[in-house]
């Protein structure tokens, strides 16, 4: 496990680590997943979506893969398990993430957390030979 959940006292904060910032960002998919509850069973039915994002920072970026992350869980009554073919590269204006994002169904009777939104507040993205992320989801 290349994650941690941490305190906080009103929502969910995690810590990913990864040796590359592709790496980092692919754990963020497993701790959302195990923070809300995740799926154990691998025989149900899954989906997958591409996702291309632009953001003017690693922050901004990090913010809005979150984003995407809940709503396709929201849009799909699915949670989010990996993401594959996950690239980030530097752009003139800032950085581009693209992925293909694999979720599994949820089960009816299958009780998860509910995640509202990424928020900033404690936020970091931080790369110095091994890469760090730091993340609080509204819940």
């Amino acid at each position: 496990m290349t994650y941690e959940i941490l305190d906080h006292p009103a929502d969910v904060k995690f810590r990913t680590y990864g040796a590359t910032l592709e790496e980092a960002f692919s754990e963020v998919v497993t701790a959302v997943s195990d923070l809300v509850g995740g799926v154990t069973d691998s025989h149900h039915q899954t989906t997958t979506r591409e996702t291309d994002l632009e953001a003017r920072n690693l922050e901004a970026l990090l913010f809005d893969f979150l984003n995407q992350i809940i709503l396709f869980q929201d849009l799909e009554d699915a949670v989010v398990t990996r993401a594959s073919n996950l690239d980030i590269e530097e752009t003139d204006t800032g950085y581009r993430l693209s992925a293909v994002l694999q979720a599994s169904r949820i089960p009816p009777d299958q009780a998860l957390l509910d995640l509202k939104a990424p928020t900033y507040s404690q936020m970091m993205v931080i790369g110095n030979g091994e890469w760090t992320i730091e993340a609080v989801i509204d819940v």
